[in-house]
């Protein structure tokens, strides 16, 4: 038993499968609560600001590549003063994101773009602008997760998701037993908006303490950084923050355009389906996530066997989960209505277009975090480009076609299927060249 507690790799995917089980409880109590059409609104709303934990240039993200080198070379120095200036790069960033949306609001109107009904102008103005608040504070506090895995304690970091997720569900409950009297549904996505923010500003500070004391960092906010720290994250950041970005995009929008292709309604069945099928990608992401420490560790050892070695297993591992999969797309009918108190109507083949879409995203996320690792992401920035590119245009042609919401879960499985291709040869082919350079 201790051995599976201190193994971060099987506790990763544990703390997962906990946050994936409180989010089904929480989903069911939103849509309950909220109703289709203001559900609807608050995954708008909760997708929208998901961007901005990614408006980091990266400079996070380059925490899992950067420190690993650090400690290689024992220079605790260094290291310091680098995590000083992730810091002091997200408050800067965290402010500049905060007067660009603020500006974006006033002139961009959300509410017309994305038939917004329910709500006033005005309405959909604060909520988003309450929302960004959070989420900024958020952004952050979030960095607590990066140096948990860069120090190959990636446990530590889904313990705080997981614990987000149960106390967002414990505060909702009370929310629902406390306040019974009726009122608006602007009113409700506001007590969530609230209760949401709240609790994850106070999870990921008291996370952000813990890794400071455990780790015995040291570093000033005052103290001045070298022009090389700087040159350092923005190089290598830039890069993290683009594929980021480029990847929510292409597996995120799916609701945006759905929204305003059909209206926001349309998104709850697409979102339940799809919410259902990233337990087992959640899982399994948190669970493989501290390989890009663990790879960067043997790249820079230049340990051949050790990353083919890797590869080689977890594609026979792989097959377990399209064993898995399979299962899943048979039950999840019978699951749907068990965990969604209203009927929800899942148009044909929803069900298995998503169970393709996340084996695929399962697969090609594991050489992604090789890269990723080791800090080769040219080849990965290129393909992302060209996905971006043709997903909008993808799914409109699979919607001239009549697949309805269907259509963008088609567009991702062009898109994600030619990735399962080219990226794994790509690492493969970048490992087996290490000898030559040694």
């Amino acid at each position: 038993m201790k051995k599976i507690i201190n193994n971060h790799l099987i506790m990763s995917g544990f703390y997962k499968a906990v946050s994936g089980l409180a989010m089904f409880f929480s989903i069911r109590l939103l849509i309950n609560y909220l109703g289709s059409e203001n559900y609807g609104i608050w995954v708008l709303v909760f997708t929208l600001f998901q961007l901005v934990l990614l408006m980091d240039f990266g400079v996070q993200s380059s925490l899992k590549t950067k420190i690993p080198v650090f400690v290689h070379k024992k220079d605790w120095v260094g290291l310091n003063s680098f995590i000083g200036s992730i810091y002091k790069l997200s408050f800067a960033i965290a402010i500049a994101v905060f007067i660009f949306f603020i500006f974006f609001i006033k002139v961009f109107d959300i509410k017309s773009a994305f038939n917004i009904l329910e709500l006033s102008f005005h309405e959909v103005n604060f909520l988003l602008l309450l929302n960004l608040l959070f989420f900024c504070l958020t952004f952050i506090a979030n960095i607590h997760k990066s140096l948990y895995v860069a120090f190959h304690k990636g446990k530590f970091a889904e313990q705080s998701i997981a614990l987000n997720q149960l106390f967002f569900l414990v505060a909702l409950i009370f929310l629902l037993e406390i306040f019974q009297s009726p009122i608006t549904g602007y009113q409700k996505l506001v007590c969530i908006s609230f209760i949401n923010g709240g609790v994850s500003l106070l999870v990921n500070l008291y996370f952000t303490f813990a890794v400071f004391k455990k780790e015995k960092l040291r570093i000033s906010l005052l103290k001045n950084s070298t022009v090389t720290n700087y040159s350092d994250v923005f190089q290598l950041g830039l890069k993290f923050m683009i594929i980021q970005i480029g990847f929510l995009f292409v597996f995120s929008s799916d609701s945006y355009i759905i929204s305003y292709v059909f209206n926001p309604t349309e998104i709850v069945p697409y979102e339940v389906v799809s919410k259902l099928f990233q337990l087992p990608y959640l899982v399994l992401f948190a669970a493989l996530t501290p390989f890009w420490s663990l790879f960067a560790k043997h790249y820079l050892e230049k340990n051949q066997s050790k990353l083919l070695n890797d590869f080689n297993k977890f594609n026979k591992f792989f097959s377990l989960v399209v064993l898995g999969l399979i299962v899943m797309t048979f039950i999840t009918p019978v699951i749907i209505p068990l965990w969604i108190k209203d009927t929800v109507k899942i148009p044909r083949y929803l069900i298995l277009l998503t169970a393709v879409v996340t084996g695929l995203k399962i697969f090609v996320n594991y050489y992604i975090l090789f890269l990723s690792g080791i800090g080769k992401l040219n080849f990965y920035l290129t393909v992302l480009a060209i996905s971006i590119l043709i997903k909008i245009p993808l799914s409109y042609f699979f919607v001239d076609l009549g697949f309805g919401i269907n259509s963008v879960l088609l567009s991702s499985l062009v898109i994600v299927g030619l990735w399962a291709l080219i990226i794994p040869f790509k690492c493969y082919q970048i490992t087996k060249a290490i000898k030559n350079n040694e």
